[in-house]
């Protein structure tokens, strides 16, 4: 046998044997039959691409980091079915960086893969300072996507006394949907949205606050199609949703309850973007400012209630239409804001 086939055969062995290590039933704990792993990490470390790893009920104090298409699923064992995500008592560390945002801790970090996640809990610890002066906390970040989803899971406990804290982060992602979630008490904003944005949608999901909380829903510099709809917000938002510097963002179908001087829905140097058939409650049922924007946006069949105004409007506003809007309870139908 020349040295040459010889080399060739230890290479397809060498080959097989890797591709043998990936796991294709991944288990995190013991209530499931396939590969049992005891912490999250390691099986997503192990998994092979495309598989899915069933998670157990029980409480998890790591941070994550996922680079590779799978799936990820808590599962219900006997009368069980949380699946709690906890910080370590490590802390998160500073890994990520966002042009908006500066540093970032994130406790879940989706990277250039698309990833379906659900059933999941992640709990930000609740701590009563920042863990620095200066990064921002994300409980999970998807940036880089193309594709995956996050459905059916908890965002909770943000950490408290921080200037800015972000719930669930997409970050030059395209063809995501974050759907049927639960987010309480999230500190600056619930939902957060950066560049990009291609097919991106953000529908069904809850999102409450006692604490002051200044945004439930996003987007800042998306190029669109990004679609947010069927959403319910409520509580202590100074603001609801919002575009900004963003095109082709359609808000339809929302439910909002904001009860400080801010608005239910904004658009702020936006184009071509869309808020209709919506219920908003706050100081402003909508704000508009074009600002350097080209405009052409649209508000109407929407129901505002019990503030000043229902629609106020900046001076540079360029070819918007702001009507078929129905006000309750407010002092006035429309109103320059400034």
């Amino acid at each position: 046998m020349s040295k040459l086939t010889c080399a060739v055969l230890v290479l397809l062995l060498l080959a097989c044997a890797s591709s043998s290590w990936a796991v294709s039933n991944a288990v995190v704990g013991i209530c499931r039959t396939g590969t049992a792993f005891t912490t999250i990490q390691s099986a997503i470390n192990a998994a092979d691409v495309g598989s899915t790893i069933q998670v157990c009920p029980g409480t998890y104090p790591e941070v994550l980091t996922i680079t590779n298409n799978v799936t990820i699923k808590g599962v219900a064992a006997g009368t069980s079915n949380a699946v709690v995500i906890t910080v370590p008592s490590t802390g998160v560390p500073a890994n990520g960086l966002s042009g908006l945002w500066g540093t970032l801790d994130v406790q879940v970090v989706v990277k250039g893969a698309a990833v379906n996640l659900s059933n999941l809990i992640i709990d930000q610890g609740g701590a009563t300072t920042c863990p620095t002066t200066t990064d921002t906390p994300v409980a999970i970040m998807f940036q880089g996507v193309n594709g995956g989803s996050m459905t059916n899971s908890v965002i909770r406990n943000a950490p408290t006394g921080c200037a800015q804290v972000l719930g669930a982060f997409v970050d030059v992602s395209n063809n995501f949907t974050f759907a049927g979630n639960n987010l309480t008490d999230c500190i600056y904003v619930c939902v957060e949205v950066d560049y990009d944005g291609a097919n991106i949608n953000i529908k069904n999901n809850f999102i409450s606050s006692v604490v002051t909380t200044n945004l439930a829903i996003d987007t800042q510099y998306v190029t669109g199609p990004v679609t947010i709809s069927g959403n319910v917000a409520g509580g202590n938002l100074a603001y609801g949703m919002a575009a900004q510097f963003s095109t082709g963002v359609t808000m339809t179908g929302n439910s909002i309850m904001t009860t400080s001087h801010g608005g239910a829905f904004v658009l702020w140097a936006s184009t071509l973007s869309v808020v209709e058939n919506n219920h908003g409650t706050g100081y402003y049922g909508a704000i508009v400012n074009d600002l350097s924007a080209v405009g052409g946006n649209t508000v109407t069949r929407n129901t505002f209630m019990g503030g000043y105004c229902g629609i106020g409007t900046y001076k540079l506003n360029k070819g918007d239409t702001t009507t078929g809007n129905t006000s309750t309870d407010m002092t006035l139908t429309t109103c320059k804001a400034g």
